[in-house]
């Protein structure tokens, strides 16, 4: 069977994390939280302000569109849209101002009876926003939910380093019985 008997076969022994890797490993972990706690906190932040907002329909006054160049999309060049428009506020007011880099598709209607969705806040109904910027309840679960994740297991990460850090110097602290 066995040249040895079973209790004297090698053991291979865990290598020890020098305090280098620990370090490395734990600045990975450190930046790994940052960002999940910037996730966290970029899903809070849009989301819970645009509750405040009011939608409305805007006519669209007049509009030029051109192709400009997008990083956000791999075809590089997209077609935006600035257009000229006009809405009534909740108060009565009426409001004339200009909507900047709207995609065609978020425009309906044809003709002089060109219509665009937008949402206003109702201290500063001024500077409407669109509707493709407003993160829907999927978005914003999803970056909470990744952003919770990456900071649970940054924090794992840390207290590991950690765990290996302090077995790293018991191992390297004499015995009382080798001295």
């Amino acid at each position: 069977m066995f040249p040895y008997p079973a209790d004297m076969v090698p053991q291979a022994r865990p290598r020890q994390a020098s305090a280098v890797q620990v370090r490395i490993v734990r600045g990975l972990m450190f930046v790994m939280i940052l960002c999940g706690l910037l996730l966290v906190v970029i899903a809070l932040g849009v989301f819970l302000t645009q509750g405040s907002q009011i939608r409305v329909v805007a006519d669209v006054l007049s509009e030029r569109c051109q192709p400009r160049i997008d990083l956000a999309f791999p075809a590089g060049a997209e077609t935006r849209c600035d257009a000229a428009v006009r809405f009534t506020t909740v108060t009565g007011r009426v409001i004339t101002t200009t909507v900047t880099d709207a995609f065609p598709s978020e425009f309906s209607g044809s003709g002089r009876s060109r219509t665009i969705d937008l949402r206003y806040d109702k201290n500063d109904p001024a500077q409407p926003s669109k509707q493709s910027n407003y993160m829907p309840a999927s978005t914003f679960i999803s970056l909470l939910a990744f952003g919770a994740v990456l900071l649970l297991l940054g924090y794992w990460g840390v207290a590991r380093a950690r765990r290996l850090a302090d077995r790293a110097v018991r191992n390297r602290l004499p015995r009382l019985g080798d001295l």
